[in-house]
């Protein structure tokens, strides 16, 4: 198989959320990342829009997807920001008030 990728990746199997839109979520697993994108699993990976939240559970992050090639199961994406807002509330949600 030939790589095609600009930037090396790192295997991952770590579980995260896809934030289809304000009312939907879908669970998923990261199989991999890069710089400047992400491998996820998902049951449903052809039903996802073209732009979508990703939520890494191990990190806290929130990345602003876009896809790149779909499968059945699988998209690849870009990575297109990483949305500071959300590490900073999901961090303040996590430290006990009396701390």
């Amino acid at each position: 198989m030939i790589e095609r990728r600009a930037e090396d990746r790192t295997h991952l199997n770590i579980t995260g959320l896809i934030l289809v839109d304000e009312h939907r979520t879908m669970p998923c697993t990261i199989a991999d990342r890069s710089a400047t994108g992400v491998r996820v699993i998902s049951a449903s990976a052809e039903d996802l829009p073209d732009t979508f939240i990703l939520t890494i559970d191990d990190t806290g992050e929130a990345l602003v997807c876009r896809a790149a090639w779909r499968r059945v199961d699988q998209i690849g994406c870009i990575a297109d920001a990483l949305i500071l807002e959300w590490l900073e509330a999901s961090n303040s949600l996590r430290t006990p008030a009396w701390a």
